[in-house]
């Protein structure tokens, strides 16, 4: 059989292609084969990309926020705030965005989403002064 990791390699060598169904089915595969792994919550967090990547916003978000739900102690949970607050962004809804950015910042303070998530907050502070 295959590992988490070599599955999830072959997902995202469809990801990085562009091949975005076959990516979504690689990830889906993943995360049924070995839904309690690492590469589980990796391949979560990689459906919210690729649905991120086509603009489908209230894909990636529902996908975001399952990595925050489902795989909590994933090394991407991080990143899974930071990118739910980009594509709340995106969709036009700033306050959740805001929540997003303020939930990263506060939970992992140091890491490199967290500083991504303050130049976000600033944004949208510079957006909203008159």
């Amino acid at each position: 059989g295959l590992s988490p990791t070599r599955m999830l390699d072959t997902a995202k060598v469809d990801y990085y292609s562009g091949a975005w169904a076959l990516a979504i089915s690689g990830f889906e595969a993943v995360m049924k084969a070995f839904p309690r792994s690492e590469s589980a919550g990796e391949a979560q967090f990689y459906i919210g990309e690729t649905y991120f990547s086509q603009n489908k916003w209230p894909e990636a978000i529902a996908a975001y926020s399952a990595v925050i739900q489902n795989h909590r102690t994933a090394s991407v949970v991080p990143d899974a705030y930071y990118k739910l607050g980009r594509a709340h962004d995106a969709a036009g809804q700033a306050d959740s965005a805001r929540t997003s950015w303020e939930q990263v910042i506060k939970s992992f303070p140091d890491s490199q989403a967290a500083q991504l998530a303050r130049q976000g907050l600033d944004r949208l502070t510079r957006r909203a002064q008159p």
